[in-house]
């Protein structure tokens, strides 16, 4: 997300040896990337919680373009007109259509999207529906898609099991994937938004298409794979 292109094994490359240089598009990439490995360890350190989430949002400081004014404030737009969002839909930048985010958000906003994903079973399709639920809530003045994309990873604990909750690797994909949470946004009934969510689901990829993607882009040509600290290869997501 946030145009973060960097490949795969660049990435590696920058953790492995500490060496943000390693990124493609080091002035924009490396902030990105610092926000992530913060907002990471927040998450990891506070849970999946109401804190936990707003945490992550508070660890985004080392993109001046991507990151909020306030980071892990919620949005009051009564106190701050620059807190009100409206989300544009419409291709040809009209209000038709426009999504506007609820002006008032509360602790209590963020406590229902919590619990409610501990009442259901803590399936993969739960842990998306808190992606889109944060999304849709725009708690934070910026960052909420990576907000949530982290708070969902939370939510399923994917740090011990490794299934990572990814996005689409294909940019069609990553496209439609984008236009289905635009429509869960425009949902007003909790069906509606079910039905979005279901078509969100169909664009991401199986396990086994992201193990095919993360190994052939491990191998890129022209790296010296034997200056990586950890030379093994295994699949990043299982």
């Amino acid at each position: 997300m946030n145009d973060y292109s960097s490949t795969v094994l660049q990435t590696k490359c920058a953790l492995d040896l500490h060496d943000l240089t390693k990124l493609s598009h080091q002035q924009h990439d490396s902030g990105i990337f610092k926000d992530a490995l913060d907002s990471i360890a927040a998450a990891k350190k506070f849970g999946f919680s109401s804190k936990g989430i707003i945490e992550i949002n508070k660890s985004f400081t080392h993109s001046e373009d991507e990151d909020p004014d306030k980071p892990g404030h919620l949005r009051r737009a009564s106190y701050n007109p620059d807190d009100a969002i409206v989300i544009v839909t419409d291709p040809n930048k009209t209000a038709k259509g426009a999504y506007f985010a609820p002006e008032e958000v509360y602790l209590t906003d963020l406590d229902k999207i919590v619990n409610e994903y501990n009442s259901f079973n803590k399936t993969k399709k739960d842990a998306w529906r808190v992606f889109a639920k944060i999304s849709k809530l725009q708690p934070f003045q910026d960052g909420n898609k990576r907000t949530a994309l982290i708070a969902a990873n939370s939510a399923h604990n994917t740090w011990i099991t490794k299934n990572y909750l990814t996005l689409p690797f294909d940019g069609i994909d990553h496209i439609q994937f984008m236009l289905d949470l635009m429509r869960f946004y425009r949902a007003t009934t909790k069906d509606q938004e079910e039905e979005m969510l279901d078509r969100m689901l169909a664009t991401l990829p199986n396990d086994k298409e992201i193990q095919d993607h993360l190994n052939n882009l491990i191998t890129e040509k022209g790296v010296n794979i034997s200056n990586l600290k950890s030379k093994k290869i295994k699949n990043f997501y299982n």
